[in-house]
């Protein structure tokens, strides 16, 4: 008798390698602290194995699996699987065709394909309901466990891409659970962020090999992974990510600026040359400590510095690696991000870099241009030209369309720059839940906002006008309590800056003194915090 399969729970599912087994520890002790503390399917997967041993073990592992009422699952081998009378069997793509692996097993059994391509979605689509009951989809990241793997790391947007073909395809049948290199470090964030774009999916479950095969002890290990399953929120930052309508209300800008001024934020600029002194001026007319540091060794500690908050503009390429570890740093310490992906895809290299980072951490704000969030979005006509935003004119019905699904796809504050500035919110408060995604709230309901002053075409004659926007953002997030509003820090910032702009147009005499003049009108601005003066108009868009 085969477990139901409609009543699988494919929460926590655990693939055992014996290769990896610590000290005093057996398969079966693994798999069964896994089983007493949430594990919900195992996959017996022992690539090693000779044929006896393997049946030998999956009768054992099937007993521990009876005793908690948990499906077993066995990798690849169709056979063994008939022979121990398995709940059911997982294949890859260079294995068993899945028609002749359901012959084989019958009706009753669970199948599960490896998935990486929305290609091989709409085959098992084609299939119907009768093939597979699950996909596997990866790898998210890079693992130890796969030794010569056929597949690069998809990153969350990887698995996005997997699931709204699900959903295009109507496979609603289909359950998902991702795997590759998953730990507590980025369980949270894959939870959060892969949700089909109609809002109607996200992941089933997460697959895990060594955090419970290779746990000094299992048992506790294994709670860790339910207890992030099982709570609701991801909360990156200690701050208020809540969105609230009242944003248009001037007295919080406020409150806002008085919380900056009182906390004095550290903000940590990893920017363009070009930007870096200009960025340094901003920071302090805005009561803020701007450091401008690529030094790897020390972004744990000034992370953990009170109020600081991260800025990385990706307009002077710094070493991947050091981006990374200050990206970890700041998460880690549940500090704001604002991420500047410069020239998005003017390269391949800056593609590749900014995907990679956007892959590797959880944003509080995404600042661009139009091209770039155009870029970021997938609704551009093609490839940026350098790193400006380019000079076909788009519509703002486009420009908010895409700044909502950049806010979306990246469950962060999307900011579009221009000469009207858009900002949508698609963090959901920082929550997440298995199986149902955002309860069908796609992109284009999310709330976004419109920030405008008028032309200010001396904006874009000047060197890092953009980039310093990200400074301001930076600054303000950075130096909100601990009950700050993100979301409103960021809409503040956005205005400030365009009446800054505005009011040093009226007085320069050209770019060079547009600069001086910039600078001044955001210390004027952001000392006196008289927002209810500030000229830049706040709209709602529908």
């Amino acid at each position: 008798m085969v477990f139901d399969k409609s009543k699988v729970d494919y929460s926590l599912y655990l693939v055992t390698d014996s290769t990896m087994l610590p000290e005093g520890t057996t398969l079966y002790s693994q798999v069964e602290a896994g089983l007493k503390n949430g594990v919900t399917l195992v996959q017996l997967r022992e690539k090693d194995s000779d044929t006896k041993i393997f049946i030998e073990e999956a009768l054992e592992v099937k007993k521990l699996c009876v005793k908690y009422n948990v499906p077993l699952i066995i990798n690849d081998r169709v056979d063994v699987a008939l022979a121990i009378d398995a709940d059911g069997v997982h294949v890859g793509q260079g294995d068993m065709p899945i028609p002749m692996v359901r012959a084989l097993v019958g009706p009753d059994r669970i199948v599960g394909w490896s998935v990486g391509k929305t290609s091989e979605v709409e085959t098992l689509a084609q299939w119907g309901p009768d093939m597979v009951d699950y996909i596997g989809i990866g790898m998210v990241f890079p693992t130890m466990t796969k030794k010569n793997p056929k597949k690069s790391p998809m990153g969350p947007q990887g698995v996005i891409e997997i699931l709204d073909a699900l959903e295009i395809n109507n496979a609603d049948w289909c359950r998902t659970v991702a795997i590759g290199g998953l730990h507590p470090n980025n369980i949270e964030r894959v939870l959060y962020q892969c949700g089909s774009s109609n809002g109607k999916r996200s992941l089933d479950g997460i697959s895990v090999v060594s955090d419970i095969m290779a746990a000094s002890d299992a048992g506790a290990a294994t709670r860790t992974l339910r207890k992030l399953l099982s709570q609701s929120s991801y909360q990156y930052v200690a701050l208020d990510l809540k969105y609230s309508d009242s944003v248009s209300n001037r007295g919080l800008i406020k409150s806002i600026i008085e919380q900056v001024t009182n906390n004095s934020p550290l903000v940590q600029h990893i920017t363009n040359k070009v930007h870096q002194n200009f960025g340094a001026n901003v920071a302090l007319a805005l009561g803020s400590s701007p450091i401008m540091s690529e030094v790897e060794s020390e972004v744990d500690e000034l992370a953990h510095i009170p109020n600081a908050s991260l800025l990385v503009n990706t307009g002077t390429v710094a070493p991947v690696e050091m981006l990374k570890t200050a990206i970890a740093a700041y998460n880690n310490a549940k500090r704001p991000i604002v991420f500047d992906p410069v020239g998005y895809s003017a390269t391949q290299t800056r593609l590749i870099l900014n995907d990679t980072l956007l892959t590797y951490g959880q944003f509080t704000c995404i600042k661009g241009n139009s091209g770039e969030i155009l870029s970021l979005a997938n609704l551009n006509q093609g490839k940026m030209k350098g790193v400006d935003a380019g000079e076909e004119t788009v519509s703002k019905e486009l420009l908010a369309r895409a700044t909502r699904v950049v806010a979306y796809k990246y469950k962060t504050i999307a900011v579009c720059t221009g000469e009207y500035d858009f900002i949508a919110d698609g963090t959901f408060g920082g929550s997440y839940s298995l199986s149902n995604a955002t309860a069908g709230v796609s992109a284009d309901k999310i709330p976004c906002w419109m920030v405008e002053d008028g032309p200010i075409p001396i904006m874009g004659e000047i060197t890092a006008s953009g980039c310093s926007l990200g400074s301001t953002i930076s600054c303000l997030v950075g130096g909100l309590s601990a009950t700050g509003n993100v979301f409103h820090a960021v809409v503040a910032a956005v205005i400030l800056y365009k009446s800054a702009g505005k009011l040093a147009s009226t007085k320069c005499k050209g770019n060079g003194s547009f600069n001086v003049e910039l600078i001044d009108a955001l210390y004027q601005l952001f000392h006196d915090n008289k927002p209810e003066t500030w000229t830049a108009n706040l709209t709602q868009i529908a």
